[in-house]
């Protein structure tokens, strides 16, 4: 038995006992004890000193002793601020302040390794590919979540269970669409969220306001599958801002939160009992739920009623402390985290491994190609939108000739040839990557693959884009003008503008990582470029005349060795035919003639 990693691993946790013991009759629970959750945050607004604002400690949650049991239904309800979400966030180990107390699940104390395997986090929005089918959706989720031994067979019967599951057949093979593509509805899209969470099968299903925004028969389908779920033997707890009636005997337990603390957990069917005792009865015609989190919320519209109301609610917290319900609570988690564990109950962590990073750029890269090919406007844009300005600059140079006077016009049509790439490169991510980037901040935080993964896959994908789109323009820029007659020099010439492209969608990407919003994005990206230009490239001003700090900043910038090598690609060794003695017309030149 000491040879067992696992046994060694949870050295302490309880004693073994007969490995035949009949483990059927423990239920599997989650038990918090003692919990105390506290954060730090900046006092005042952010324009005020930013990092140099005071930070103070706040309580999110105080005193939370509550137990989950597999086959049970648990909503969490409260107002605004109540700590419902830092509930979640705790038993899901994405906390990130000081906690106190202990999680415990099947009587182990819980680990982010432990959480990651057994639990699944339902997030509030849907971050979902649009143009990608249900299934395929499911299908690529399910290479990315299951361990890397599952073949497509085994992925394939996961994907068609997870949408039997959750009702999804009749759009099993239609688009998720978004505000433009019409697809599936919202209620669907939900589903479709927890469907991917489903995959892995886990014992606890985690759900952050999965019904925000349906309406009432959405919502009852909705929570009666998450019923469904539950007594199939899972643990499921959501929170829920605005609970309706109808979905009300549907929930197996009601923990109700207000200022961090618990104003009542137990059945749902004694709840209303429980709070006529305390002289709160439930009106006939009023929904229950939302009857009680008015009752536990503090009124702030003017002093008098947020003292009344505050005091009303402490009153509250404090009669459910000292209630029969949370000392029979509290009695069963320490009965449960002193219980003896028995060989088949604990949680082994010798999972299998998970798919190996090369299948999961494969499947990144797979899935951005299918979502891409199905926008033919974007699919499009990246391949054309740069030979788009090629007009333009073909109608205002025309053919470059061979004398003196040229020697503006190729400065002028190498500085197009640098510029350009770069900012036609930052219109197509604002249009592609939110959506992109949205999906990787779930999977990120889910522990599917890591941002340097992420990163490489999508420079992958975006590579033939640049490169097929590079070469067009380059092609008839370079021909048509009449630039230095050299294959050498046209394949420098459009390495050249293919970094340049290249570059301009990676600075893009970097700066929406920082910047939520599209069009905040692009203002920051086409600032930073034109920026850059003007003390870097050496076009609008030699670079030895610039300040010295600018000539520092210039060593880091893309822009000056594209200009560098552009230049003297064009200009080494090029004959240009100089008219001895010739008349220049003054009022053209403003000069005197020899």
């Amino acid at each position: 038995m000491s040879d067992n990693p696992c046994f060694s691993y949870f050295n302490g946790c309880g004693n073994i006992l007969d490995p035949d013991e009949d483990e059927e009759q423990i239920v599997p629970t989650l038990n918090l004890l003692n919990i105390n959750y506290d954060i730090k945050q900046y006092v005042g607004p952010w324009w005020k000193g930013a990092c140099f604002r005071k930070r103070q400690n706040k309580t999110v949650l105080s005193n939370i002793n509550v137990q989950f049991k597999s086959g049970e239904m648990t909503a969490i309800l409260g107002s605004s601020g109540s700590g419902k979400t830092s509930l979640l966030d705790v038993i899901s180990s994405r906390y990130t302040g000081k906690l106190y107390g202990k999680v415990y699940f099947n009587n182990y104390l819980c680990t982010a390794d432990i959480i990651k395997q057994y639990a699944a986090y339902v997030m509030q929005a849907d971050r979902l590919l649009h143009n990608l089918t249900v299934r395929e959706t499911l299908k690529y989720s399910g290479i990315l979540r299951l361990p890397g031994a599952y073949n497509d067979k085994e992925i394939n019967a996961e994907v068609n269970r997870v949408i039997a599951d959750m009702g999804l057949k009749h759009v099993a093979d239609s688009k998720i669409g978004g505000a433009v593509i019409r697809g599936i509805s919202g209620g669907e899209r939900r589903r479709v969220t927890i469907a991917i969470q489903l995959l892995q099968n886990p014992k606890i299903l985690l759900l952050d306001e999965p019904t925000t925004g349906l309406d009432s028969c959405t919502t009852r389908h909705l929570v009666s599958s998450l019923s469904d779920i539950a007594h199939n033997g899972k643990i499921v707890i959501m929170t829920i801002h605005q609970p309706r009636s109808d979905v009300f005997k549907l929930f197996d337990n009601i923990g109700l939160l207000s200022m961090g603390e618990i104003v009542y957990f137990g059945k749902a069917n004694q709840m209303v009992e429980y709070f006529g005792e305390l002289g709160y009865p439930c009106p006939t015609y009023a929904n229950p739920l939302d009857h009680y989190v008015d009752l536990a919320s503090i009124d702030r519209r003017d002093r008098d009623l947020e003292v009344r109301t505050f005091a009303k609610v402490e009153n509250l917290i404090m009669t459910y402390t000292n209630s029969i319900i949370k000392r029979e609570m509290v009695q069963s988690i320490e009965k449960e985290t002193m219980r003896p564990t028995t060989r088949r109950t604990i949680l082994h962590l010798d999972r299998p491994h998970p798919p190996i990073v090369f299948t999961v750029m494969f499947c990144l890269i797979r899935r951005m190609m299918v979502n891409l090919r199905r926008d033919r406007s974007i699919y499009l844009s990246r391949i054309l939108l740069l030979t788009m300005y090629v007009p333009f600059i073909l109608a205002f140079l025309g053919r470059l000739k061979d004398n003196q006077e040229s020697i503006q016009d190729r400065m002028g049509l190498l500085y197009q040839s640098t510029n350009v790439p770069m900012f036609v490169a930052v219109l197509v991510p604002v249009a592609v990557f939110p959506p992109i980037r949205d999906l990787y901040y779930r999977e990120c935080r889910d522990g599917l693959y890591s941002t340097t993964t992420f990163v490489l896959s999508y420079i992958i994908h975006i590579i033939p884009f640049h490169a097929v789109a590079s070469l067009i323009f380059c092609l008839i820029v370079y021909w048509v003008t009449g630039l230095y007659p050299s294959w050498d020099r046209f394949g420098i010439y459009y390495a050249d503008v293919f970094a340049m492209h290249f570059s301009g969608e990676i600075m893009t990407i970097g700066i929406m990582g920082v910047f939520y919003s599209p069009q905040v994005s692009q203002s920051v990206a086409s600032l930073v470029i034109s920026a850059t230009t003007l003390f870097s490239s050496g076009f609008i001003r030699t670079l030895p005349d610039i300040l010295q700090i600018f000539q520092w900043l210039s060593w880091g910038v893309v822009m000056k060795y594209g200009a560098e090598i552009v230049v003297a690609n064009e200009f080494h060794n090029l004959n240009i035919s100089c008219e001895a003695n010739k008349k220049v017309d003054k009022n053209k030149y403003n000069m005197i003639p020899d």
